[in-house]
């Protein structure tokens, strides 16, 4: 949970912030966060210069409305978690990812409601989930920060290696915390080819996935948590993972990104978008945090919204 140091909180400014920060500060306590910044993107208008515009809040009057939440909120976190109101003005994606580069954030924490797909907040959390250059924890409204049933799903490569060393350092700092680890398996095309039946051949490929757990295995260190490790038959990945994790009642589920290249790790899978676009669960989408900064800050600086 050391990990992270600079947490990210991407306001509303509704009734989803008071859940968010208690979220936050979950993570806040177990990491001995150093910095908090609590953000909110107001939409830019550029009004004709006879028409003078005031329904929109001027940055001032956001900042105000942060340091509220945070003061309401601040007896939830460390004594020496150092907090920042952070207000702007622009597109919302672009500029809370830029925010998430200049102060080196570790965790973005933001709420998303799965059913509201107008809703901007929302829609943006799938955007930072793709392009933000940290890990990214998405929260459904009204949900508790008690972890003590943490969702894995695996596929054995290197970013499900990470996954579960962020679902071992969650599982420790919570009290009687476990880990279910997953992997959905599927029958390939063309199995009908090979003579066999089509459980003779789901059979088979069960067992190359545990084969495949046992290689990776010894790579892991629980640190002592409980966990089990489950193979289920499904074609369809996303939906296999959020039915387990309502079969299991899971607490939180724990991915991780999958690219194959460089610039591939600025994105998460088509299975993590569906994941966290419908879980009525919190989703933390773990990234490698090193390995995306130069590139994001390239970006920005072609794109002119970062200095040379």
């Amino acid at each position: 949970m050391k990990r992270y140091q600079t947490i990210l909180v991407g306001a509303a400014l509704d009734d989803r912030d008071a859940t968010t920060l208690r979220h936050a500060a979950c993570f806040a306590q177990a990491a001995r966060s150093k910095a908090v910044y609590v953000a909110h993107v107001a939409p830019s208008f550029d009004p004709p210069a006879t028409e003078k515009v005031d329904f929109l809040p001027r940055d001032e009057e956001i900042e105000s409305q942060l340091a509220k939440l945070i003061e309401e909120n601040r007896s939830l976190f460390p004594a020496e978690t150092k907090f920042q109101a952070v207000a702007r003005q622009g597109p919302l994606a672009l500029e809370l990812i830029r925010l998430a580069s200049q102060k080196s954030a570790d965790l973005f924490c933001l709420s998303s409601r799965p059913a509201l797909t107008h809703d901007p907040l929302s829609h943006t959390a799938l955007q930072l989930m793709r392009k933000s250059p940290c890990s990214v924890f998405i929260i459904p409204p009204g949900t508790t920060p008690s972890y003590d049933r943490i969702l894995v799903p695996i596929d054995f490569s290197d970013f499900a290696r990470e996954s579960l060393d962020v679902a071992c350092a969650i599982a420790q700092a919570m009290p009687q915390a476990s880990l279910t680890l997953q992997h959905t398996y599927d029958v390939p095309l063309g199995w009908h080819k090979s003579g066999r039946t089509y459980e003779e051949f789901a059979e088979i490929m069960k067992h190359n996935a545990q084969e495949r757990w046992e290689h990776l295995r010894p790579q892991i260190d629980f640190h002592g948590v409980s966990w089990t490790i489950r193979y289920d038959l499904g074609e369809n990945v996303a939906k296999t993972i959020l039915d387990v994790a309502q079969e299991i009642d899971a607490r939180l589920i724990v991915m991780g990104s999958h690219g194959r290249t460089q610039p591939a790790n600025f994105l998460l899978g088509h299975v993590a978008d569906i994941v966290c676009s419908h879980s009525d669960r919190p989703v933390i989408c773990v990234k490698k945090k090193g390995a995306m900064v130069n590139l994001l800050h390239a970006l920005l600086q072609f794109y002119g919204f970062e200095d040379q």
